[in-house]
């Protein structure tokens, strides 16, 4: 039901926003959590059309592939999961709830998204993302490339009318010896 895909969204940025951690963090990557909403049945229970728009966003967000998996439910339902060089994007699908739950984590440099870290977004398409201070942010295209690109794109190919959005950098504090002030933004 939408209050329990609700109430699971807010459990989740609850627990993000209690383990933020007011150290500076040596970025490792960026880990993005895609609620993919009200997707036609048939786009979420088949291989292709999932695995199609996860090679989609590898390739708006100039993402190396080094391998795929794909498993189809017997009943309904795929998972796939591409192992990329930056680390890796991954799928499970709901069809007839018109869910899919998308995951991707990536190294290298930081990405533009939408509402700021640990700050839910949601969308409902055609439209921008929503704040949760009800700031408005132009949804971008698959074509604007970075991790940015790559969620426009599983958007796009699973034909979604709705999304929630969470992201957040990962990493290590640093040593004992060097913890200090946080980086400015530029130093990222």
């Amino acid at each position: 039901s939408r209050a329990r895909s609700r109430a699971t969204s807010m459990c989740l940025a609850l627990l993000l926003a209690a383990t933020e951690s007011s150290l500076p963090l040596e970025r490792l990557g960026t880990h993005a959590m895609l609620e993919v909403l009200d997707a036609p049945f048939d786009a979420l229970n088949s291989t292709d059309r999932v695995l199609g728009a996860l090679r989609a966003a590898a390739a708006s967000g100039n993402l190396t592939v080094l391998g795929e998996h794909v498993h189809a439910f017997p009943v309904m339902g795929v998972s796939v999961l591409l192992l990329l060089s930056e680390s890796h994007l991954s799928a499970h699908t709901w069809p007839e709830r018109g869910y899919a739950a998308v995951d991707l984590f990536t190294c290298g440099p930081p990405s533009s998204l939408p509402c700021g870290e640990h700050r839910p977004a949601r969308r409902e398409i055609p439209g921008d993302w929503r704040c949760p201070d009800d700031r408005s942010v132009p949804a971008g295209s698959s074509a604007g490339g970075g991790l940015a690109g790559a969620v426009e794109a599983v958007l796009e190919g699973l034909g979604a009318t709705g999304a929630r959005l969470l992201w957040l950098e990962r990493g290590l504090p640093p040593p004992p010896g060097e913890r200090g002030a946080a980086p400015e933004k530029g130093e990222l």
